[in-house]
């Protein structure tokens, strides 16, 4: 029995931890550069909403399969 690329824990720890520390080095390097607190209160809660993003994939295992069904339920029902 073979599994699929995307489902193994490898290749998502592998992308998890690729992608926070891209995520980081250009929080990292935009915060450096900027002096309005404005911009970085909304710099901040999109930092959250990514790391989220990124433990729901690390944690959970959510494919892209996973992700339509779950914006189709929040959505709501179709008429």
């Amino acid at each position: 029995m073979s599994q699929t690329v995307e489902v193994r824990w490898l290749w998502r720890r592998i992308y998890a931890c690729a992608a926070t520390l891209l995520n980081s080095g250009g929080v990292g390097a935009i915060i450096w550069r900027l002096d309005d607190p404005q911009a970085l209160k909304w710099l901040g809660l999109a930092l959250v909403g990514a790391n989220v993003v990124m433990a729901t994939l690390y944690l959970a295992g959510a494919t892209v399969t996973d992700w339509a069904k779950l914006a189709a339920a929040a959505r709501g029902p179709r008429d």
